[in-house]
């Protein structure tokens, strides 16, 4: 490095930089993909060494719950993966089956509605038999003793019916080659109790004449959505089976609603004399009907 000066008073200084010396350079950040982490690359291959993080997977189960085997809770855990929504859904289209309900149930079977719609059904039956027979008493001025062998018996009938004919279609159908599902046949007849609630509930007025008219309402609702639900499973078939299926299931769904009628709904309120003399004003008294 040299530096030179001239006479003049106003110099220039003159600076020599050997060639062998390194530069300043400057880095274009935006077009250098090295340098996209906002610092100087002073190490090349620093950068090109480094392997990029794995990208994020979500955990995989090691087994569906279709591998499970019948005595396995995963298998029966596949059958209860439903909302409330869905249940009340399917609810729906048992009392107003303006759809069909199969295709919304085989979609993501359950036994949730399957099993709680018979229970509640019997809960309601029997407490609304008992509220009713508690007026009539009431009203007849006699004691109460609540008969809790209703609920044994609406226990009784009401599974029963459900497990028995539900087997009984689902067999047949599976003979003539319908391929039915047994929790689909079981699911028919459990969703197709969801009408009863409402109707016991109705049945609790003391006409005889509205509780017959609401039981010809709840016979005709829940037969049509059976008959409905039953007809579809019959289809996937030749059909041979249609014509024998249809009058036996017609007949068990009308036994079942005659014991409903004369077993939770049928009590009347009649005026008959005082009993033991008095002054032989009428008293209301619960008679059969």
């Amino acid at each position: 490095m040299s530096y030179g000066k001239p006479n003049n008073p106003d110099y220039n200084i003159v600076v020599d930089v050997d060639d062998d010396e390194p530069t300043l350079e400057f880095q274009d950040f935006a077009t250098n993909p090295n340098a996209q982490s906002g610092r100087m690359n002073t190490h090349p291959g620093a950068l090109s060494s480094a392997s990029a993080p794995p990208p994020y997977q979500a955990a995989q189960p090691s087994e569906s719950s279709g591998t499970h085997s019948i005595w396995h809770i995963g298998y029966w855990a596949q059958y209860f993966n439903v909302d409330s929504q869905d249940v009340v859904q399917r609810t729906y289209l048992a009392v107003v089956p303006k759809d069909s309900f199969l295709d919304v149930y085989n979609s993501n079977p359950d036994l949730w509605g399957t099993f709680w719609i018979p229970t509640s059904v019997i809960f309601v039956m029997f407490v609304t038999a008992s509220l009713s027979q508690s007026i009539a008493e009431s009203l007849a001025g006699t004691q109460r003793e609540y008969d809790f062998t209703m609920l044994t018996f609406a226990t009784f009938t009401i599974y029963v019916y459900i497990l028995t004919v539900g087997s009984f279609v689902y067999a047949a159908t599976k003979y003539f080659g319908s391929q039915p599902g047994l929790m689909e046949c079981f699911s028919v007849y459990g969703y197709g109790m969801a009408v009863w609630i409402p109707i016991s509930v109705l049945c609790v007025l003391p006409f005889d004449w509205f509780r017959w008219m609401m039981v010809g309402v709840g016979f005709a609702s829940s037969g049509f959505f059976i008959m409905r639900s039953v007809n579809q499973i019959v289809s996937r078939s030749n059909g041979k089976l249609h014509k024998a299926i249809i009058p036996l299931i017609l007949v068990a769904h009308a036994l079942l609603v005659v014991v409903f009628k004369f077993k939770f709904f049928s009590y009347s309120v009649s005026s008959i004399a005082a009993p033991g003399g008095g002054d032989g004003s009428p008293a209301p008294t619960p008679v059969p009907t």
